[in-house]
């Protein structure tokens, strides 16, 4: 009920859906489907024109997606910096100009097709399936018409046939592919040691002095984060199901809804003997193989133990150690003519022989608890629970127009929308933008809480969505700036971090002589031990080295032996100020004649796919080069 109710509203599902939609119209144009007036375009292809509202409309959408994604810390003058518009622009000129190829072409989407791509798009199909309603829906509550979307669509598609046609002509030569493979292949025998940063750390000293000219020439490095804290609105499903004690009527209605899931399943557990039957066994093999079982069973129904005879006789191993016990038996997990006996007994009737393509079986069914609807008594916390939720789902959608519609309309208060909703007002601890505990926890309160119009104007925020179940609407309770920690509470960090600056720069210096002089292995261990330092072998397949020596990784394998039987020695600076030192015993490379079927693949699809992405963007700079493009500056 919920699902269907949200799914119609404005909140993250529509805007992941419409995010789909207009990745689509960013990537091939919407020029066809959007009304307006007469405007000067911002640029023409071949005689085209491309009018300046479907670039600002991209621009626009641009602009709300780096909104969405960094809140109120967002820089509109990004846009420009990042050369955002100058890539919107481009991007609108080369769709266009595969508009173009495609159409001299005559590339084609035919209505089937069309009707194929949209009712497969899970963004329009509920419960599996295409909804006609859902995709009017979608498509009118943002502005589009069925018939500009579909056109739009078609559009992709046929570049999408393009791109494909293209991409798909590269190929890949055996002996490149032969020489990729045994380089991706190869070993590499290297010992390492990883020396800490901090290892000097101790023999260095700083004084006030020094720590509090640190401290002043790097103040921005000690500051206490802006914080806030809000008053906010709390529309939660959970709370509210909380909150509700369903009335007896509305129990038992509940538990009639219910009943279909609050049975107790039939169980059958059996045991069986089963006899094999060779697979090249003739008539006669199979019959004596049958007078066999019915020899057993005849035992059985004259008193002897099925589940004795079935270690003795039976040849499935498996169970036969059991007394032939298979334990719960259910639908779909056994053969046919066995299920079917199975299912057709009563507790402890014996059965046989049954024929499969195992052999015969003689069946025992050893319990058989039947169907069992549970009782309300049975049952009660959890139909209580199901009752509270379904009234409290439907409060639930009764108020988010309400707090929706007030929280906007009168957005200089929270007083109008929770009195229309009977919700309360309540208050956050403080909390930064990028943390915070309670309702800040949630990172998209916490964005709405630094957003300019929170923020800085004082306004309401729109009501954040958390999920499916959750609505906060806030606004600013109080606010304070960012500012400078006192000198006295950081001393101590800033006394380590300059020991800890000291102790990296005499790291960084000596740890390359500790090297000096190593020619074989026997010195470099030496030298490790005299200065106590352990002794690391790396991974030998690169695929196999742990992600934290990355560094040593990339470093490692840019190198080549300097020296055939003898090691390489090098040393490598991580990030961290952390050393790494290394010997680089051998390679070995892969063979690519006999490597990995796999492997091979794998290798020749990346080579496929790189090759191809680049005759498809020659393509375009083809396109490019030969059209006559021109661009008005002043209209961007």
């Amino acid at each position: 009920m919920l699902t269907a109710i949200r799914e119609g509203s404005k909140g993250w599902i529509s805007g992941i859906i419409i995010g789909a939609i207009v990745l689509t119209f960013a990537l091939f144009g919407i020029s066809s489907y959007l009304e307006g007036g007469e405007e000067i375009p911002v640029a023409t292809v071949n005689g085209e024109e491309i009018d300046n509202y479907v670039y600002q409309n991209q621009v626009a959408l641009q602009r709300q997606n780096m909104l969405s994604r960094f809140g109120g810390s967002f820089d509109p003058s990004l846009l420009d910096s990042l050369g955002i518009k100058d890539q919107v622009l481009n991007g609108l000129i080369e769709n266009r100009l595969l508009d173009q190829y495609t159409r001299s072409e005559n590339y084609r989407m035919t209505d089937r097709q069309l009707a194929v791509a949209l009712q497969s798009n899970p963004q329009f199909q509920s419960e599996g399936r295409f909804d006609p309603e859902l995709y009017q829906r979608i498509i009118a509550s943002n502005g589009m018409s069925p018939q500009g979307y579909e056109e739009a669509e078609r559009r992709a598609s046929l570049t999408r046939q393009l791109q494909e046609a293209i991409s798909g002509s590269s190929f890949t030569i055996d002996n490149e592919l032969s020489r990729l493979v045994s380089l991706q292949d190869q070993t590499r025998d290297v010992r390492y040691a990883v020396i800490p940063a901090d290892k000097y750390i101790d023999e260095f000293e700083f004084g006030d002095e020094e720590a509090k000219k640190y401290y002043d020439d790097n103040i921005d490095s000690f500051q206490n984060p802006a914080r806030m804290r809000v008053e906010y609105i709390d529309l939660n499903l959970e709370t509210m199901a909380a909150g509700i004690t369903p009335s007896e009527d509305e129990i038992t209605q509940t538990y009639e809804r219910m009943k279909g899931r609050l049975t107790q399943p039939e169980v059958r557990k059996a045991s069986h003997i089963l006899l094999t039957v060779d697979s090249d066994a003739d008539d006669a093999g199979k019959q004596e193989i049958k007078e066999r079982a019915e020899a057993l069973l005849a035992e059985v129904n004259a008193g002897a133990d099925f589940a004795e005879l079935a270690k003795e006789n039976s040849e499935d191993t498996g169970s036969a150690i059991n007394g032939g016990d298979l334990g719960i038996v259910a639908r779909d997990q056994m053969v046919k003519p066995f299920e079917d006996a199975v299912f057709s007994m009563t507790e402890g009737e014996v059965t046989g022989p049954i024929e499969t393509q195992f052999g015969f079986h003689l069946i025992k069914l050893t319990e058989l608890t039947p169907i069992r609807q549970k009782t309300l008594d049975e049952v009660r916390d959890e139909v209580t629970t199901e009752a509270a939720r379904g009234l409290a789902e439907a409060a639930f959608a009764d108020l988010i127009d309400p707090l929706e519609n007030l929280v906007f309309e009168q957005p200089e208060s929270l007083t109008a929308a929770a009195d229309e909703t009977g919700l309360p007002i309540q208050t956050s601890d403080w909390f930064t933008e990028h943390s915070g505990e309670g309702v800040a926890a949630e990172a998209a309160v916490r964005r709405a809480a630094f957003s300019a119009d929170v923020k800085e104007d004082d306004l309401n925020s729109p009501v954040v969505e958390l999920g499916f179940e959750r609505m906060v609407a806030l606004r600013k309770l109080e606010f304070e700036d960012a500012n400078p920690k006192p000198y006295d509470e950081v001393k101590e960090s800033i006394v380590n971090i300059l020991k800890l600056e000291q102790s990296k720069a005499k790291l960084a210096s000596t740890a390359p002589g500790l090297l000096e002089g190593l020619t074989h292995l026997p010195s470099w261990d030496i030298m490790l031990a005299k200065n106590e330092i352990p002794n690391e072998t790396l991974a030998p397949k690169k695929s196999d080295i742990e992600p934290a020596l990355s560094e040593l990784t990339q470093e490692v394998y840019r190198v080549q032996m300097e020296e055939e039987g003898k090691p390489t020695y090098g040393h490598v600076v991580f990030s961290n100020g952390d050393v790494a030192l290394y010997a680089l015993n051998s390679i070995v490379l892969g063979s690519g004649d006999t490597a990995d079927e796999q492997v091979a693949q794998q290798v020749s699809q990346q080579l496929s796919a790189r090759d191809g992405t680049e005759l498809y963007l020659k393509f375009v700079n083809v396109l490019r080069s030969n059209a006559e493009i021109q661009i008005d500056e002043d209209q961007l």
